[in-house]
């Protein structure tokens, strides 16, 4: 609460998220509408979130459309990985762009420098695709939300976009390229799949 009113009432709040209303009674400020989001509160809209998670998966899933040739690509690459599906690949992929490449100027700027614009343009622009269903989890989903929201991209976007460049970072043959994936990224995988 962003709030320096000192009369406060204890009121029902929803909360509206994924066509679905969070409740909760909480203070709310009488002069200005702020609400307390404590860590009770927090914990209680994540317990509620992983309800919604259990019983409506398809709350947390991205609809995504990739080109068979990528989805090709992410079979072969997970030969080494038998029992991964690309679409556990993808959301590894997605996890590890928005929590450790995009959040560092200096990594996504080098992978934009290197990326391969024949590689990315094959999967970008050939004609023969394919959707996809990735699963998320709450905490995810609820990231790929503010960060459509903070940046006016749909989650989809977000997703795809992730996806294509990381696909084209494990496939490119470019030395400088193969070492960033090797020393940037590598390590999250094989740490990622042991616990898949």
């Amino acid at each position: 609460m962003e709030c320096t009113h000192k009369d406060f009432a204890t009121e029902t709040i929803e909360k509206e998220i994924f066509d679905l209303k969070f409740k909760y009674k909480t203070q709310v400020c009488k002069d200005c509408g702020a609400h307390l989001r404590d860590s009770e509160f927090e914990k209680t809209y994540m317990h509620w979130l992983e309800g919604v998670y259990k019983d409506r998966r398809d709350k947390f899933q991205v609809q995504c459309t990739f080109s068979s040739n990528l989805i090709k690509c992410a079979d072969n690459f997970l030969e080494d990985y038998p029992g991964i599906s690309s679409t556990v690949l993808m959301r590894f992929l997605v996890t590890v762009y928005l929590n450790v490449v995009d959040v560092n100027e200096n990594l996504s700027s080098k992978l934009d420098s290197l990326l391969d614009a024949q590689i990315y343009d094959s999967f970008l622009n050939d004609k023969d695709k394919k959707k996809v269903n990735i699963q998320f989890k709450p905490n995810m989903m609820l990231d790929l939300v503010a960060i459509s929201e903070v940046i006016d991209m749909k989650p989809y976007q977000i997703v795809e976009t992730a996806v294509l460049k990381m696909m084209t970072a494990i496939t490119s043959q470019d030395k400088k390229l193969r070492e960033f994936w090797e020393k940037e990224i590598r390590t999250y995988l094989d740490i990622f799949l042991k616990a898949v």
